[in-house]
């Protein structure tokens, strides 16, 4: 079974960095961040393959929705959920923040990438991504967002039950 996620892991890497080679200078993928363990990757992702075209899809969307803006180096991570039913979800975690007009349009191009088919449950990774040639980040992703839900609570949450608590709405199956 090790071997098998390995080789999930490689094979998206080597289909992501690909990509990013030949993409534009305001939006690059510097690698992929799984923040679930593997057994629940391999449980709810249907397709290796089709996880990797949502994930080109992405890192295309947001390379166009940045393309005619002005500048604004950045580096952080794009935190994607998808949950059955092709609900997807972003959560912007860029240092500096980026200005509120362009953190819209990014998240607005991302939303409307149809998403990949996940079943029994949410699956949550995370792309480190540059901006504008801007030195790729440094430590883990930590959305805002996701900070703000867990001011207060002293033990750690699961990543899943994490995304559910800012992401209110349909979950399940």
């Amino acid at each position: 079974a090790a071997g098998a996620s390995m080789k999930l892991l490689v094979g998206l890497t080597a289909a992501i960095l690909t990509f990013a080679a030949f993409a534009a200078t305001p939006y690059r993928t510097e690698g992929m961040v799984l923040l679930q363990p593997d057994f629940v990757l391999k449980e709810r992702v249907t397709s290796i393959e089709s996880l990797a075209g949502y994930v080109k899809a992405v890192q295309s969307s947001a390379g166009e929705a940045l393309s005619d803006t002005t500048p604004t180096p950045a580096s952080g991570y794009l935190v994607l959920a998808v949950r059955p039913g092709g609900q997807s979800m972003v959560w912007l975690d860029f240092n500096p923040a980026l200005p509120e007009p362009v953190a819209a349009r990014l998240r607005t191009a991302i939303l409307a990438v149809p998403a990949f088919e996940a079943r029994n449950g949410v699956v949550v990774f995370a792309l480190k991504s540059s901006l504008w040639g801007a030195p790729p980040a440094k430590g883990f992703p930590e959305p805002p967002e996701w900070s703000k839900a867990m001011e207060g609570r002293d033990e750690p949450m699961e990543i899943g039950d994490l995304v559910d608590k800012v992401w209110p709405g349909r979950t399940g199956t």
